[in-house]
């Protein structure tokens, strides 16, 4: 059973459900958290990915009765199914639900993009993943610095490195999001926009931290392609803010972009600016400078390898992050395509769920 239930989550199972097994079958369960079309169902029909087996419908509300309502809904999946593993992907309210449903249900449990820090506990994406690594049993790490974190802290379920789906489907989707005629409806050019994406609960819930981001696109000197999410858009208005940015020239507001569209707009851009941990790592895999709306990150190789300047939301650090980046040749980039690896990453993981599942039948 793998489940999903956001934007990330989807572009990580992608690949994963390609892969046959070895006398099992997938068992997709989508738990809604993602409810609206535009962020959840064109993703599927763009990556290729079958119906899910299972469509909870859980929706959109506060965090803890979010949390509970899957964790009810997924508990009657699996008393349904009687799945042999779970898997859940990063770190969102559904990977949290499907961890405590499985151990709740004494299946085993896989956690894909184990081992991720970036040492702030108050976000709420650090505490789902830290609580889901202490509850699994195989934790797939991305990168050998994720799999020396576990150690330090201890963990003990087994540790598999087995690199990252979300480069693997980003490096797949190359000759599409390479077609600059899918940037053109947005009125720009490839290298003359900054590209950018805010949707974090800690960056638009907070009415000071929103103001401070859209105060820097002002001073931004290429123009900028800005997809609003849903939650984005109804906190700019909330706080006042939809009219400015919605009547300046060099802003441009669209409705949520499909993947393959958002591809194309990070690899066209002169810079990425974000609070995604998944675009930043699709725009480092594209060789394109980001600008992270954030003082840490759990992406730390993107900052390592001098693709990604974390700025935080002070005006002043964003803008001139943002200089730096748009300063850099578009023509120089290269793609880094050895973060895929060989065997990809989702055979890799793949295999390892099917080393899991027979475990629990040799333990019955």
């Amino acid at each position: 059973m793998l489940i999903v239930g956001a934007r990330p989550q989807f572009i990580k199972a992608a690949p994963v459900v390609e892969q046959e097994l070895d006398g099992y079958e997938w068992l997709l369960v989508h738990t809604g958290q993602h409810y609206d079309y535009r962020m959840s169902r064109a993703f599927f029909e763009e990556l290729s990915i079958p119906t899910p087996d299972r469509q909870l419908e859980v929706g959109p509300m506060a965090p803890a009765p979010q949390i509970a309502k899957m964790i009810e809904r997924l508990w009657d999946v699996i008393q349904e199914d009687a799945p042999a593993v779970c898997a859940v992907f990063g770190d969102t309210n559904s990977t949290l639900a499907g961890a405590l449903a499985a151990d709740l249900a004494g299946v085993p449990l896989a956690h894909v993009e184990a081992g991720l820090r970036s040492g702030d506990m108050k976000m709420p994406e650090e505490r789902n993943r830290v609580i889901t690594d202490k509850l699994s049993d195989v934790l797939v790490v991305p990168h050998e610095r994720a799999a020396d974190i576990l150690a330090a802290e201890g963990a003990t379920g087994k540790v598999i490195d087995a690199g990252d789906t979300t480069y693997e489907t980003a490096l797949k989707a190359i000759p599409l999001a390479e077609d600059v005629e899918r940037v053109s409806p947005f009125g720009v050019n490839r290298g003359e926009y900054v590209f950018v994406t805010c949707h974090r609960q800690a960056t638009v819930d907070d009415a000071g931290e929103l103001r401070k981001v859209t105060e820097a696109l002002f001073d931004i000197p290429l123009k900028v392609v800005f997809p609003v999410h849903p939650r984005t858009e109804k906190r700019l208005r909330e706080f006042g803010l939809w009219d400015r940015l919605a009547e300046y020239n060099k802003v441009t507001l669209t409705e949520p972009a499909g993947y393959i569209t958002t591809l194309a707009l990070i690899y066209s851009t002169a810079a990425v600016i974000t609070d995604s941990g998944g675009i930043q790592r699709e725009a480092y895999l594209y060789g394109v400078p980001t600008v992270t709306l954030r003082d840490v990150t759990e992406w730390t190789e993107t900052v390592d390898g001098g693709g990604n300047t974390l700025a935080g939301t002070e005006p002043e650090a964003i803008k001139t992050a943002v200089r730096k980046a748009i300063a850099r040749p578009v023509d120089n980039r290269l793609v880094r395509r050895e973060l895929v690896g060989d065997p990809k990453p989702s055979k890799r993981i793949a295999d390892a769920l099917s080393e899991l599942a027979g475990r629990r039948t040799c333990d019955k």
